[in-house]
């Protein structure tokens, strides 16, 4: 069969499967690589039967390099309990920060060595290494709650299984909740000015808050901000310690995990979301190299993120899952899934923080 052929056959199979959630595959005329082949037609079987092959090829292979991006203890103990799960695999595990596992692919690749099987990426890191991600599809998908189904990908190259939300926040030791912001809009109040903190300028939270408040008033909320003379200061957690400490009262622009987290330890925390304001976020996601030299395995590690002993996991680290309910946000709680956004409204976004928040208007 020749490849016009093949990826037409491989477009009809997928476009047959029984799986009701599964994306559709957009196949091209190029050549699927050996990995892809292998996934296309384990596409083709009934989820018993592909599990059964999966496991098998991945006992053969007997080995797997994953990239984790979680850092540290909470990646380490992660992959701990895959190697638990799957005692025959023999697991190289990197642990480096997203980009940096997105440019380590990249050269990988470039220079022809196809080192990595597999990676987990936060999805907003994905642009630029599309083209080296197998197409995969996997009945795993279908445990995805329905607020969090724009983590998936059209094309079906990558497996998301985590979300990283920003959220609004306050010291509950400086303000009471009858002071404190309902809404992002509340942030403009003059009575906030100078009590306000944010990053320098973040894409993603830029993105999130573009669906929040709507293309039309993006402009005229991000104005009303740098009016209100925020504080600007990288890292999320150093300003969360100095929110903490008595610095400032409000965080517009914050990870809600990391200060519920810590207030599990500590109930006594003055760390108070506000729940009433959308909660905003991407997600992360596992991707697998289309070129992987352990096809099985990485497809194992693939479809065990989204299993119940993974998901817990995620849940009990407060890493926000999302095949169960969230360890800390309420169920009435309104969360918006923010994609990657094309580049022209990127940088009009960067440049209206940049004019009246940076540089103050001028």
């Amino acid at each position: 069969m020749n490849k016009y052929a093949l990826a037409t056959a491989i477009s009809l199979t997928y476009a047959t499967m029984s799986w009701s959630s599964a994306p559709a595959v957009a196949q091209d005329n190029a050549e699927l690589s050996p990995a892809e082949k292998i996934y296309a037609e384990l596409a083709t079987l009934s989820p018993e039967e592909r599990e059964k092959r999966i496991i098998e090829g991945a006992e053969k292979e007997g080995s797997l390099v994953f990239v984790h991006t979680w850092r540290g203890e909470l990646a380490r103990d992660h992959v701990d309990i895959f190697q638990k799960r799957y005692p025959f695999l023999n697991v190289e595990f990197i642990d480096i920060g997203s980009q940096d596992a997105a440019e380590r692919l990249s050269a990988e690749e470039a220079a022809g060595r196809h080192l990595t099987d597999a990676m987990s990426v936060s999805i907003g890191d994905t642009d630029h290494i599309r083209s080296l991600l197998a197409h995969y599809t996997t009945p795993a998908l279908d445990k995805i709650l329905p607020e969090y189904e724009g983590l998936k990908d059209p094309e079906s190259l990558w497996v998301p299984f985590y979300f990283t939300e920003h959220g609004l926040s306050y010291n509950s030791s400086l303000l009471t909740p009858e002071q404190a912001p309902k809404d992002w809009w509340d942030l403009c109040k003059p009575e906030y000015k100078g009590m306000i903190s944010f990053d320098p300028p973040e894409l993603r939270f830029l993105l999130g808050m573009n669906e929040v408040i709507g293309s039309d008033r993006i402009e005229e909320w991000i104005k009303c901000i740098g009016a209100n003379d925020p504080i600007t200061q990288r890292g999320h957690t150093q300003r969360l310690q100095l929110m903490l400490a008595g610095d400032h009262a409000i965080q517009g622009d914050n990870y809600l995990y990391l200060g519920m987290s810590m207030k599990a330890e500590n109930p006594d925390l003055p760390f108070q979301p506000v729940w009433t304001a959308p909660v905003h976020g991407a997600g992360g996601a596992l991707l697998i190299n289309k070129n992987t030299p352990h096809p099985y395995a990485a497809a194992l590690l693939a479809d065990w993120m989204l299993s119940e002993e993974s998901q817990q996991y995620t849940s009990d680290k407060y890493r926000g899952p999302i095949t169960m309910p969230n360890p800390y946000m309420p169920a009435d709680a309104k969360v918006v899934v923010v994609g990657n956004g094309d580049p022209e409204n990127n940088n009009r976004l960067l440049d209206m923080w940049e004019q009246y928040v940076s540089r103050g208007g001028q």
